[in-house]
């Protein structure tokens, strides 16, 4: 004699459902096993100094007309002008720097800044900035800045801004910015 055993519709629910938890629940704990652990380290600074670029915090540089010509090629540059940072009233000594700061107008693989505009933009021209012994910045990497050191509670940082060719330019617009923060020891 075949016994046949029929199931409660009812029980069968709550055990499949409750199997089907219990097997999610040993899943997801596997799968939020930590592999190591970050241990982070830091420090606040209290020097503070008194930024002034130009006539303000905020700062505008008008680089001069230039023709496609000098940049007709990959590379070439032209148009430097400076820029420069007087930070007074120091609390603390040591180096201190701008750190120019990545954001929408970087170009992150070169470091250099992308034009802005809707209509009439320059084309292959983009915006580099420069220590002011003519190293090349790359925004967003503040070990290729260069400081000054805080003397008598003061410091003038100087860098420089000027077009750069992605290849043979064509004339436009060459407007662009970027954000800064002063570095300090």
């Amino acid at each position: 004699m075949i016994r046949r055993t029929e199931l409660n519709p009812k029980k069968s629910k709550a055990y499949f459902l409750t199997l089907a938890v219990a097997v999610s629940t040993v899943l997801s704990a596997s799968a939020l096993a930590s592999d190591g652990t970050i241990t982070i380290t830091g420090s606040v600074t209290s020097n503070t100094c008194k930024v002034t670029a130009g006539t303000s915090a905020d700062s505008a540089v008008a680089l001069d007309r230039n023709s496609a010509k000098t940049l007709s090629k990959a590379g070439e540059t032209s148009g430097f002008k400076a820029i420069t940072f007087k930070l007074t009233d120091c609390d603390g000594t040591g180096i201190v720097k701008v750190g120019f700061e990545a954001g929408a107008t970087t170009d992150t693989a070169s470091g250099r800044l992308n034009l802005i505009g809707a209509a009439g933009v320059a084309k292959n021209v983009q915006i580099q900035l420069r220590n002011r012994d003519n190293s090349v910045i790359k925004i967003g990497d503040d070990s290729s800045i260069k400081g000054e050191t805080v003397i008598e509670k003061a410091a003038t940082l100087q860098y420089l801004i000027g077009y750069y060719a992605t290849g043979a330019a064509e004339g436009g617009t060459a407007n662009t910015s970027v954000t800064y923060s002063i570095i300090y020891p």
